[in-house]
């Protein structure tokens, strides 16, 4: 089987890695198939899918899920702006500053590779 990097499998998947079988357990740690005590994975180590095909891994995030994340945040900025004490037109323009750099972000991470 084809190997991938730790950081492309999703938790609660098993591979192969150092000759053994592991569990991923979260973005970082993996679990020995013995039950021994969990380990921190580099992201960028190859291990051997073994539940299922690799490829069905994706190394993107969907621009729809980009998208949902940014505005949460952009929601939350703004809305803590408001609360603060601040004038009306430097709120407006903190506001326009926090518009233009979600937008920023938005596009470096479309164009963000993950593997």
């Amino acid at each position: 089987m084809a190997k991938i990097k730790f950081g492309q499998l999703p938790p609660g998947r098993r591979f192969r890695w150092k000759n053994a079988e592991w569990l991923k357990i979260s973005p970082i740690l993996a679990r020995p198939a013995d039950g021994e005590k969990p380990v921190l994975v580099p992201r960028s180590a190859l291990v051997e899918g073994l539940d299922g095909n690799p490829a069905e891994t994706s190394a993107e995030l969907p621009e729809s899920r980009i998208n949902l994340v940014l505005k949460d945040l952009q929601h939350k900025v703004l809305h803590r702006l408001e609360a603060a004490s601040l004038p009306p037109d430097q709120r407006k323009e903190l506001a326009r500053q926090i518009d233009l750099l979600v937008e920023q972000a938005r596009d470096q991470l479309k164009s963000l590779p993950l593997s």
